[in-house]
């Protein structure tokens, strides 16, 4: 098959895992002996190149800014800009000229956070069937999140409502989707999204996932050594990394621990650095998956937004570490919804407090094996889910 996948971003550009994820399914797909080509958007004239021996069409973003420069404009420059993107008929254009160049069977969109989706309208107009994988919030979301004011939000806002109208109305030619998590998939069902799609053709399928590096050799822990806690990413509010902060305030008791935060590290005026004084707690700044995973015994992934499936639990399982989570998003899709023990309500640093203690009361002896996460990694590798999405595009091209 013929496919053209689109994204806000493709590597060497990179803000999140999903731009990661998209490479992987690219690749394996075209490995798998489909022609593959990707698209994505650029600050610069659009143009082709080969990436990975893949051809990527890289089309100029037709807004004010592009999405890297998001940070160096103000407030109301970005609320012009994002009410403006679903308008933007250029990109369109841009698109419009790589359907004709690449003339796939089907067009497989991802995250749009930042792509016109005007997209879906020249992939309808050319005949060409879409899929849609939902890896954000964007079509329900103006911060793609559901995130605001510190909490989750229960209701949509008449500012998510009114910046997303034009992308609810586009949404409509799309003809099967995929959720990365359970969740995800659910929410956008429940607020009158893709009804138009059969339910053969909503599925879920999880990323593919693999570690960016070999495991470095690892030496076994003393007995007395302490047991190391660990969380990798983005260091702010909605990630829970001050819930995870006041639970380990909480800890008392057991055998010694430390904490490892990989991530930007925060500034020294930070409330999440002062708050972290006086605890075993190290900021490590950026570091490689590979190497972070080598030095913990648990992964915390305490996120308060909805995550739709942290990419950082099956680097961890991949590595045989272990993961408490939040019971939000697509976490205990991961983790299985029925483990008490290793999940907790978001937000809540008493619960996750007693997860965190209940491990140093037991030891690292009791910790699960890594054959415990053999099925969910069986889920996640790139042929495994390159045959779910083969099983999706075969199903729409049927319909």
């Amino acid at each position: 098959m013929r496919i053209l996948h689109l994204s806000m971003l493709y590597p060497p550009h990179i803000i999140g895992g999903a731009e990661k994820s998209v490479q992987l399914l690219c690749e394996a797909l075209a490995g798998a002996g489909h022609e593959i080509a990707a698209s994505c958007t650029t600050p610069q004239a659009s143009f082709e190149e080969q990436v990975n021996g893949m051809p990527v069409y890289r089309i100029a973003h037709g807004t004010r800014f592009w999405a890297e420069e998001w940070p160096q404009h103000g407030r109301l420059a970005r609320l012009t800009r994002k009410a403006m993107l679903p308008f933007s008929t250029d990109f369109e254009a841009g698109f419009d000229a790589v359907l004709r160049a690449f003339r796939p069977q089907i067009v497989h969109t991802h995250s749009l956070t930042d792509v016109s989706t005007r997209a879906w309208l020249a992939a309808a107009r050319a005949g060409v069937p879409i899929v849609h994988t939902l890896r954000d919030y964007d079509l329900l979301c103006a911060n793609s999140s559901l995130f605001h004011d510190g909490k989750v939000c229960e209701t949509r806002h008449l500012r998510c409502r009114v910046l997303t109208a034009a992308k609810r109305a586009h949404h409509q030619h799309v003809g099967a989707v995929v959720g990365v998590g359970q969740g995800i998939l659910d929410t956008h069902l429940q607020h009158g999204y893709f009804e138009q799609v059969p339910q053969l053709l909503r599925r879920v399928i999880w990323n593919p996932a693999v570690l960016d590096a070999p495991l470095p050799a690892r030496a076994a822990p003393a007995a007395d050594a302490p047991l190391v806690f660990g969380y990798i990413g983005r260091i702010n509010v909605e990630k829970g990394v001050g819930t995870l902060l006041r639970a380990c305030r909480r800890l008392s008791g057991g055998r010694p621990w430390r904490l490892l935060v990989a991530g930007k590290s925060p500034l020294p005026d930070d409330p999440l650095f002062r708050l972290a004084e006086g605890l075993p707690v190290e900021f490590l700044g950026f570091v490689s998956a590979a190497s972070f995973f080598a030095r913990i015994d648990v992964q915390v992934v305490p996120s308060i937004w909805p995550e739709p499936l942290p990419r950082t639990i099956l680097e961890g399982y991949a590595a045989g570490v272990p993961a408490i989570g939040a019971r939000s998003g697509g976490i205990p899709d991961l983790i299985g919804a029925d483990q008490h023990d290793w999940l907790f309500p978001g937000d809540d640093d008493e619960a996750l407090a007693a997860r965190m203690q209940r491990l140093l009361n037991l030891g690292r002896d009791a910790l699960p094996p890594p054959q415990r996460y053999a099925a969910v990694l069986s889920e996640t590798t790139p042929a495994k889910v390159v045959e779910r999405y083969e099983s999706v595009y075969r199903a729409l091209l049927g319909a």
